[in-house]
């Protein structure tokens, strides 16, 4: 009887057969854009290995920026897409980890910075209609509409604004990359896709007062600010 037990499978054998399941797992089409991860005991329980098994192998996919943790317990898978079609060098401007995403917001804060100054400088009145009519779709957005389309459209509109057609030219290149890091910052949040977050729209609004008054200064400022909080947001930064 005691011939027919099996022996225990080394620790080594059951850290990897943990990341092969979780690496399997994340392959899977629903976690393409990232989201959070079920809670460690429920993970270690469906991969038939202990707690302490499972950690070793979310270690080694936080190594190679799979997944992160936040809040100290919580771990989140990160996006793993690539974004751009027909450049010369395609992995310039994917978004595979939230680093690259952090990366994206500076960008974004060099080019948007100079086109809400220079929207603020031309105080055209039509422009400033539109980057209005935005702002309202903002707190307002229609039945199955998103944040991000009411988000993108604001920022758009400044650009329009500006009278420069490369920094229209360059938000339109980046959309997909902008829609992907505003939507795994929602995951992150536990935030649905309609759901307005008011110093979001608050922030908004300041840099657009900016803009109607004619002040560039203070219209960078605004936007920078923005950018910053941006950022904070998607790493929760101090």
């Amino acid at each position: 009887m005691i011939d027919s037990i099996q022996p225990l499978r080394p620790l080594k054998d059951l850290s990897s057969h943990a990341l092969a399941q979780l690496e399997a797992m994340l392959e899977q089409p629903s976690w393409k854009n990232g989201g959070r991860l079920p809670p460690e005991a429920e993970l270690a329980r469906q991969f038939g290995v202990s707690r302490p098994v499972l950690r070793k192998a979310l270690t080694q996919m936080r190594e190679v920026g799979r997944i992160i943790s936040r809040r100290g317990s919580a771990n989140f898978v990160q996006p793993k897409a690539d974004l751009l079609a027909g450049a010369s060098d395609p992995q310039s401007l994917s978004i595979q980890t939230v680093y690259d995403m952090k990366r994206l917001v500076r960008f974004r804060q060099v080019i948007e910075c100079a086109a809400a100054e220079d929207a603020a400088r031309r105080c055209d009145p039509e422009a400033i209609a539109d980057i209005e009519a935005a702002y309202d779709l903002m707190q307002t957005l229609s039945p199955g509409g998103t944040v991000f389309e009411a988000d993108f459209a604001f920022h758009l509109s400044i650009a329009q604004a500006a009278g420069n057609s490369y920094f229209v030219f360059a938000l339109k290149t980046i959309r997909d990359q902008i829609r992907l890091t505003i939507d795994f910052t929602r995951k992150l949040q536990d935030r649905p896709s309609d759901q307005v977050v008011p110093r979001v729209v608050s922030e908004h609004l300041e840099v657009l007062e900016a803009i109607k008054t004619g002040d560039p200064e203070r219209a960078r400022s605004a936007m920078d600010f923005h950018m910053k909080q941006t950022i904070i947001r998607l790493l929760e930064e101090g």
